[in-house]
């Protein structure tokens, strides 16, 4: 009575699917992404068949929905497909709604000309589901019940037991898929036998395209991604025991309790700048410039702030955004525009600001930057323009960064229609909505191509949205930004990952050109013992629960395990932004443990003042070598080292070495690993051609375009893990390296 059969229409996905493979889906906005198996699809028809059983809130809003209504999202097809073979003799094992993921698995195995045995179990006859279905291609159907309403009384081992203890019956192969613990008693029984045995994982999910890692599994001792790597592995090696722990963590209520949170309300954002400021002349003389001192950026107070999840910078008023802007020098050499990887004209914006012309401010920073609120909050200026600021050299620095953001927030504020360019009737395709993939369409939409975003979550943006905090990046202006790609004529389809949905090939089939732009992807982790118990995150995992599925809202649908004492792991940004979440979410303690000194930290001097003012603890020259956990799988401890700095590494850095017996014990409820990521598979492993280097990174010429004519690649995929900024700069690159590759060429729709 609570086990559903929904027909979805989804062509892509439909044309696509492979047996084994699933989907992410989402209700509603604001709800939880939940992995469903693909049980069956209709090429033809553009539908597929999802079994669900109504256990939660999440799967009843998803049942719930009318013949005729809409899912929210519906993104894949996802997960590695079965590799089907020609054993002989299979036994497919379905446990409950289980047997709905074994349907596809067993047809195409049937297919392949197995003799295929299925054993279905459940708890009562309406728990047993697909019995006639799995009939037509199966030469022997066997049920059984735990209270005997239909078929043998009994656990589905039991049939097994008999079919691997009778040699004339006995499998070559068997296909599990079920309950935990199900797979983990029927991998045991075979185990004496040698028969290969596959089971299926759908472990925790969050994203479902390896970038959070929360689906990670032990297998055969090393830690795999179930969304990547799987869902289907060798049962023989799966550590079931960590597995059934790591699931049972959201039912365990000690850990999700409500931070004790300080909501600030309006008054957190009346600390404004109150100083008169006096008004400037008309003509000042550069030695008048030097003379007018850096102004400061008004921010909440650090008690409230360090409890809540508005923004902490408060912004510029006019006046001082008028007098900081005066203090530029207008040089000739212009040194700031090379310190700028999207090469925005630095100089004029600020002497138009200065006069207090924002128009003209606003209209020049937009032409060249797409994306001139969310640099204005998070580019680390400091060690780019700034830090070429002749102005700098004999004092402080223009803020050029506080005044992007002053000129971008009042051009929303004050809205103007943008000029759209004539039409070149071709088309341009963009994989990936970050920063780079959001600059790439700017560029393009400008210059009069037809642009498509594809982007694998249920929402644009990508790190902007999922890796960012709100009180360093309100989600507000990020979709701000998108809204304005979307004035200029970009199209952005979310839910299509490229590599699964569509390949690169087939994009090529549809567009003139293509920019590929999906990020780095895979999260790195520690490798140290205890690396799977509860209360271990990615921080991509951590961030994404918290920023893109909104975790720390008292009615999100998707946890988050919260702890009085927290440990991040690293010193760069990704670092900074978990600790201080951590703080957010209730932590009394909340430290990041750096394994060099504060002096090689790449995280923002700011970002660091923010940290230290919201009551953030930093340990440097420390190393995590185990986490401990306690009787019931949870986080107790780390087991830490400390280091000292020796001889350079090959990054430039003093080479962090173990102290002999420094060991000292950590208490941590919650571990938070931000050490960086690597290259994610998805799209590079169906890419026939593409080029990677031995980290799994595109291969880029000085154009920015690939070993595949008319396909271009930039950011994360191409340089590892960097900045927001740099991968803007790689879109703005890319776009005019394809406006001149399109020169002449026939557009592909004239070409079909």
């Amino acid at each position: 009575e609570n086990v559903y059969r929904l027909v979805v229409a989804a062509p892509r996905i439909a044309q696509a699917r492979q047996p084994g493979q699933f989907v992410i889906v989402r209700s509603a906005e604001g709800r939880e992404r939940i992995p469903l198996t693909i049980a069956d699809a209709d090429a033809k028809a553009g539908t597929i068949v999802l079994i669900i059983q109504a256990v939660g809130t999440g799967t009843r809003e998803i049942v719930d929905i009318p013949v005729g209504g809409s899912l929210r999202d519906v993104a894949g097809p996802l997960g590695k497909h079965t590799e089907i073979e020609k054993f002989g003799r299979v036994v497919c094992v379905g446990g409950g709604v289980g047997t709905a993921v074994l349907y596809p698995l067993a047809k195409a195995l049937a297919e392949a000309g197995n003799e295929v045995i299925t054993l279905i179990g459940g708890r009562s006859a309406p728990y047993v589901i697909l019995k006639d279905d799995l009939a037509v291609f199966s030469s022997q159907v066997l049920v059984t019940t735990e209270d005997g309403s239909l078929g043998e009384k009994g656990l589905i081992t039991a049939p097994l037991g008999k079919l691997l203890a009778d040699e004339s019956q006995r499998p070559a192969a068997v296909f599990a898929v079920g309950p935990v613990m199900m797979m983990a008693a029927i991998a045991e029984q075979t185990r004496p036998y040698k028969v290969k045995t596959i089971v299926s994982l759908n472990p925790i999910m969050v994203d479902g395209t390896g970038m959070c890692g929360g689906c990670r599994v032990t297998v055969g001792g090393k830690i795999l991604f179930a969304c990547v790597d799987g869902p289907e592995f060798d049962g023989h090696l799966v550590d079931f025991k960590e597995l059934s722990s790591r699931q049972r963590a959201y039912g365990e209520n000690r850990h999700l309790a409500e931070p004790a949170a300080v909501h600030c309300d309006d008054h957190c954002h009346l600390e404004e700048q109150i100083a008169v400021l006096e008004a400037l002349p008309a003509d000042l003389t550069p030695k008048a410039r030097m003379a007018i001192p850096r102004t400061s950026m008004p921010e909440q107070a650090a008690g409230p702030r360090s409890r809540n999840f508005k923004e902490v910078n408060l912004g510029l008023a006019e006046a001082a955004a008028v007098r900081e802007a005066a203090r530029c020098l207008s040089c000739k050499t212009r040194p700031c525009i090379e310190g700028c990887p999207v090469r925005v004209r630095i100089p004029e914006f600020l002497e138009h600001l200065a006069a207090g012309n924002f128009r003209a401010a606003a209209d020049i920073l937009r032409a060249d930057n797409a994306l001139p609120a969310t640099t204005g909050r998070v580019c680390p200026q400091e060690v780019q323009c700034e830090s070429l600021c002749v102005r700098g050299k004999k004092g402080e620095a223009v803020a050029v960064g506080w005044l992007e953001r002053f000129v971008a927030d009042w051009d929303a504020a004050n809205p103007s229609e943008p000029a759209l360019p004539p039409r070149k009737g071709q088309s341009v395709a963009v994989v990936g909505s970050g920063p780079g993939g959001l600059t790439a369409a700017g560029e393009l939409a400008r210059l009069g191509y037809d642009v498509t975003i594809l982007e694998a979550l249920h929402d644009a943006g990508g790190v902007l949205r999922y890796g960012i905090p709100e009180f360093r990046l309100p989600k507000a202006i990020v979709d701000r930004e998108v809204d304005n790609l979307k004035k200029l004529g970009v199209d952005i389809q979310c839910n299509v990952v490229v590599g699964k949905t569509l390949t690169i090939g087939q994009i090529m089939e549809q567009y003139d050109a293509c920019f590929v732009a999906n990020g780095a992807g895979l999260p790195v982790f520690l490798n140290v013992r205890g690396e799977n118990l509860k209360g271990v995150y990615s921080a991509n995992e951590y961030l994404t629960r918290v920023n893109l599925m909104g975790a720390y809202k008292p009615d999100s649908r998707t946890p988050v395990v919260r702890g009085k004492n927290v440990v991040v792991f690293g010193g760069g940004h990704t670092a900074m932004d978990g600790v201080r979440t951590a703080r957010r979410l209730g932590a009394s303690r909340a430290i990041l443990a750096y394994r060099r000194s504060r002096a090689e930290m790449p995280a923002r001097l700011e970002e660091v003042r923010h940290a230290e003012q919201e009551g953030i603890e930093f340990m440097f020259l420390v190393n995590p070598l185990e986490i401990l956990g306690d009787e019931k799988g949870w986080v107790r401890a780390v087991r830490m080292q400390r280091m000292e700095l020796g001889e350079p590494d090959a990054s430039g850095r003093r080479r962090p070495v173990p102290v002999q017996g420094s060991e000292f014990e950590l208490p941590a409820e919650v571990a938070i690993v931000a050490i960086g990521t690597s290259a994610n598979p998805l799209l590079t492993a169906t890419c026939t051609g593409l080029k990677v280097n031995k980290w799994g990174n595109i291969e880029v010429d000085a154009d920015q375009m690939t070993s595949l004519p008319g396909v271009f690649a930039g950011g994360d995929i191409v340089r590892g893990g960097a900045t927001v900024i740099l991968a803007m700069g790689d879109g703005k690159r890319a776009a005019q390296a394809i406006d001149k590759y399109l020169a002449g060429k026939v557009p592909a729709g004239a070409a079909r």
